[in-house]
């Protein structure tokens, strides 16, 4: 895989989690927000270890 390939998956790896986030937070589901923070907070380290930089929407609601 190449490095924009790597960018691109985890790029929509952080949408679908924030999305994820926002529903969980939508149904009052504590656990799953839970969940879907660690998730990000996890993507997020992984972004940083390997260069990527974020844009200012992609680190909500959880910044690395």
């Amino acid at each position: 895989m190449d490095v924009s390939q790597f960018e691109s998956d985890l790029r929509v790896r952080i949408a679908a989690a924030q999305e994820a986030f926002a529903q969980a937070e939508r149904d009052e589901d504590y656990y799953a927000m839970d969940v879907r923070t660690g998730e990000l907070k996890s993507l997020h380290r992984m972004a940083a270890e390997n260069g990527v930089l974020l844009e200012p929407a992609e680190n909500g609601p959880v910044e690395a």
